[in-house]
């Protein structure tokens, strides 16, 4: 059996990926188009001189794909370690009519700043970039910090 200090020394901290698009707008043109597309799926020509409305759209669904692929970034997580993790809850607790931690107001920014590695964020970026994305891209992000600093590392069978 191993030696637990050789164990411990070869242990690494959790990390976890997630990626999320900063385009807004760009993501809700494709929708646009994919939509009207999706209106057109049983269009049948009346004539032999009809062209097909789907054909001028695929160019604009690639190319809206395309630039949504570009805007699309990779935030990657390290887990904080036990005894960090807990300092950062005490030094970040919840607002008194809220008691829940993860609702407070500077614990989530304030743990999207510490457990960051690419890119890595500073508290001053972590404010611009919830000022700039909505609810959603904002949860995806802090579920993602939570879980690698709270969730155990998955076994693979």
């Amino acid at each position: 059996m191993p030696d637990i200090s050789d164990l411990i020394a070869a242990a690494v901290p959790r990390e976890q990926a997630v990626r999320v698009c900063l385009d807004g707008a760009g993501a809700a043109r494709l929708a646009e188009l994919e939509d009207e597309a999706a209106a057109l799926e049983g269009w049948q020509p009346a004539s032999l001189g009809d062209a097909d409305p789907r054909a001028e759209l695929r160019p604009l669904i690639e190319q809206a794909r395309t630039a949504l692929a570009g805007a699309t970034v990779e935030f990657r997580f390290r887990a904080l370690g036990h005894r960090a993790f807990s300092a950062l809850m005490a030094a970040h607790p919840p607002a008194p009519d809220r008691p829940e931690l993860l609702y407070g107001d500077t614990f989530l920014p304030a743990l999207l700043a510490a457990c960051s590695t690419s890119p890595t964020l500073s508290p001053g970026q972590v404010d611009q970039l919830l000022e700039r994305v909505n609810y959603g891209t904002a949860a995806e992000l802090f579920a993602a910090a939570v879980a690698v600093n709270e969730e155990p590392s998955p076994i693979p069978f």
